[in-house]
């Protein structure tokens, strides 16, 4: 197996996910507003797509774990082309077409259901005796992510809602090509053998099951739910809450400026991802957590606050002390958490916290901004985030080893 160069590999299938992400999740919204639709069908369209990477996401992490055919490049390649062929669709089907909402549900559910996979895969080459760099691979996605926003929102004003389908096919391939110029990771090795009467077949654990053994992930998990829900009523809907604040805007501007604001919220989280390595030296993991769970409450604070685009880019900084931090934490506290049998489970169950917070946000957010208003919906996420920031420190918040994150847990 050739691991040279394995650090720049993951790195580029990082940067081409983020880049597809930048499209499909960051411009959901304008694409189906200009396609006709309104704010309560937008939100059950993207919590429809929640949904389905609640079910999918840990189905696929099991799968995986499971099989010796199937492995995260294979799952990763197909999801990559199933993207692919319904953004082409997207592109032939015209504004106000109901056809658009399926296409882009099976789309855009494509385009994510990879991601706990990808996140897995950091972890499975340390048996070959390499390390990645997750922080800095993962930092390298966010400044994708953040050149990605600021082109979409710029040609947005020249190919109009088409940039979104044709943004997520050059994003998708990237990522096919990235990952298949990955070496096959190596497989847990097989049990030993056991006598017939003492040999008991390895069985896939369910959600509930797996809760039930790993009891110590509930109250992240829970406190995640609802720092994601108010951090997706955001994403998901920041062509709205720009437009209240830039009221008389025309589609073109919010958009520009939507650009801009992705790009500075991407851009300040590289210093966090890049220096994650340094910084799980002076803390542990669940303090890390803690402490990015209080910067995501005052960030969505400051955005709720924000009566002008200045102050709202302000908020966006503070993105370098929560999602920045908190990204990659998940990603080793889950790794510290659950056996090395349920690794891909694991991270999919907490990339199902994410998934959850979005269809919340979705579905919620979306119907309170069709029937009341925008300001009413930041207001009810916001109140959840707080909640979520007491659950994180109360739960992880003084526990954990400094420099603990690196090692995987041996299987039980």
């Amino acid at each position: 197996m050739n691991l040279k160069y394995l650090n720049a590999r993951y790195a580029l299938c990082n940067i081409g996910f983020m880049l597809l992400v930048s499209g499909s999740l960051g411009f959901a919204y304008n694409y189906l507003s200009q396609s006709g639709f309104e704010s309560g069908t937008i939100g059950t369209v993207m919590s429809i797509v929640s949904l389905l990477g609640v079910f999918i996401g840990p189905a696929a992490g099991d799968i995986v774990d499971r099989s010796d055919k199937i492995t995260q490049k294979t799952f990763i390649t197909g999801s990559m082309v199933i993207c692919v062929a319904l953004s082409a669709v997207l592109l032939a089907l015209p504004k106000g077409s109901f056809l658009i909402l399926p296409v882009i549900i099976i789309a855009f559910a494509a385009s994510t259901v990879g991601m706990p996979l990808l996140n897995g895969m950091a972890f499975v080459y340390e048996k070959s005796g390499v390390v990645i760099n997750y922080g800095l691979c993962r930092g390298l996605g966010s400044a994708a992510y953040a050149v990605g926003s600021n082109i979409v929102g710029r040609l947005w004003g020249v190919f109009g809602r088409n940039t979104l389908p044709i943004w997520v096919i050059l994003g998708a391939v990237l990522t096919a090509v990235a990952i298949n110029l990955m070496p096959n990771a190596p497989k847990q090795a097989a049990p030993k053998k056991q006598d017939k009467k003492d040999a008991q077949p390895e069985e896939s654990i369910s959600v509930l099951q797996f809760f039930g053994k790993y009891p110590k992930t509930i109250t992240a998990i829970l406190a995640l739910v609802l720092l994601y829900f108010c951090h997706n009523v955001f994403n998901t809907y920041l062509g709205a809450v720009l437009g209240d604040i830039m009221k008389g805007s025309t589609d073109e501007q919010i958009a520009a400026v939507q650009g801009n604001a992705l790009f500075i919220q991407a851009m300040v989280e590289l210093p966090t991802m890049f220096g994650f390595a340094l910084i799980l030296k002076k803390l542990s993991v669940n303090q890390v957590m803690a402490i990015s769970a209080i910067f995501y409450s005052l960030k969505h604070i400051v955005l709720l606050l924000a009566s002008n685009i200045p102050m709202f880019y302000a908020g966006m900084i503070l993105q370098m002390f929560s999602y920045a931090a908190l990204t990659p934490a998940i990603v080793y506290y889950a790794n510290e958490q659950v056996s090395e049998e349920d690794r891909n489970k694991g991270q999919a169950v907490f990339m199902t916290a994410n998934t959850v917070g979005g269809l919340l946000a979705s579905f919620v957010g979306g119907w309170i901004f069709q029937l009341l208003s925008v300001r009413a919906g930041l207001t009810v996420s916001v109140v959840a985030s707080v909640a979520g920031t007491i659950l994180m420190v109360l739960g992880t918040g003084l526990s954990g080893k400094k420099g603990s994150t690196v090692t995987v847990r041996k299987k039980r």
